[in-house]
């Protein structure tokens, strides 16, 4: 087994979460937080449905993490749609802390990519996104046949 281009992936994954462990350790927000506030800047302003659609979230989960982001000063309500619905935005100090922490993430792969020859770096991130995509599909499909064992599940 240890002979397959599989085994070099699963040992360079490892290497790869534990630099994303210790890259984010130095974030300001949580995953949650990072996920709202990522939406909220990318999407626009978005009522609770909406983000509870978008995150593939329960919609008591979104309240949960809204009301602590909303708490914490992260994110603001805004107006009301036409149906009543009312909107969240992220505040100037959300954006500011999302912008801080994607920043730090920037660097670090930054330097993973300059460990790459110049002319390699673009087409590593165009397979590295192919890969990255099919491996996530195929390991959600398989907890869909196999079902969750581990609290450590992450949902996307």
């Amino acid at each position: 087994m240890r002979e397959m281009r599989e085994w070099e992936l699963i040992v360079a994954s490892a290497d790869f979460e534990r630099g994303q462990r210790a890259s984010k350790s130095l974030n300001q927000l949580n995953a949650a937080d990072s996920r709202l506030l990522w939406l909220l800047t990318s999407q626009g302003p978005q009522t609770m449905r909406q983000v509870s659609e978008a995150l593939g979230l329960e919609q008591s989960t979104v309240n949960r993490q809204v009301n602590a982001a909303l708490a914490r000063g992260l994110v603001e309500r805004l107006g009301y749609r036409s149906n009543g619905a009312r909107t969240l935005g992220a505040t100037a100090a959300g954006q500011g802390m999302l912008e801080a922490d994607l920043g730090r993430r920037t660097t670090v792969f930054a330097a993973g990519l300059n460990a790459l020859p110049a002319g390699a770096r673009d087409d590593f991130v165009r397979n590295f996104r192919v890969f990255a995509e099919a491996y996530a599909e195929a390991a959600e499909q398989q907890v869909q046949r196999e079902g969750v064992r581990s609290r450590d599940a992450v949902s996307r």
